[in-house]
């Protein structure tokens, strides 16, 4: 009980830092064809994150001359850490304060760079993954429906949750490839 009175802090504090920033209006045709550079958060769980990592190896293609950083909780090694234009962020319990926001040592390692698209795979709301996303200040920010999703997501795609993790991933990335 006392974690969710954490998070729900943690929540009215990321909105109220991000109450005047506003998206401006912009075409979503080719966003992610477009892109130089994306920002990806795998899942917090290792299974979901390997799965989440194989379904995006799907867009290969587009993601060719592309820049990624990945941003993983996990220590093992990410699906998409063989190309050469990867780039791996680690944040593990540490960098994450007990209000379930990114703690600013791991906030500068990831915004050393900026995005132009920003991809936050976890199908549940993860408030310090979708704090990073906004943080980002990437035109683009995608991530899956869910409740507080308007907060920090200017792009978001309803997926059925019912189905499995790996048919949800798997939608989620036949979505973004659409862009």
């Amino acid at each position: 009980m006392l974690d969710n009175l954490r998070q729900s802090v943690g929540l009215l504090y990321a909105r109220w830092h991000f109450r005047t920033e506003r998206d401006p209006e912009q075409p979503l045709t080719d966003f992610l064809r477009r892109s130089q550079s994306i920002l990806v958060l795998l899942p917090d769980g290792y299974n979901e994150a390997v799965i989440a990592g194989n379904s995006l190896k799907n867009l290969k293609d587009l993601l060719q001359n592309v820049h990624l950083t990945i941003v993983t909780t996990g220590i093992h090694p990410t699906p998409l850490s063989s190309s050469r234009r990867v780039e791996v962020i680690r944040i593990d319990d540490g960098d994450v304060n007990k209000f379930s926001l990114p703690r600013r040592p791991a906030l500068q390692r990831i915004l050393a760079r900026s995005y132009d698209v920003a991809v936050d795979l976890n199908l549940d709301f993860v408030l310090h993954a979708a704090y990073i996303c906004k943080a980002s200040r990437a035109p683009v920010r995608v991530g899956a429906m869910r409740q507080h999703g308007e907060t920090f997501f200017n792009v978001q795609l309803n997926l059925d949750r019912r189905s499995s993790p790996q048919v949800a991933f798997e939608k989620f990335v036949q979505y973004l490839g659409m862009f």
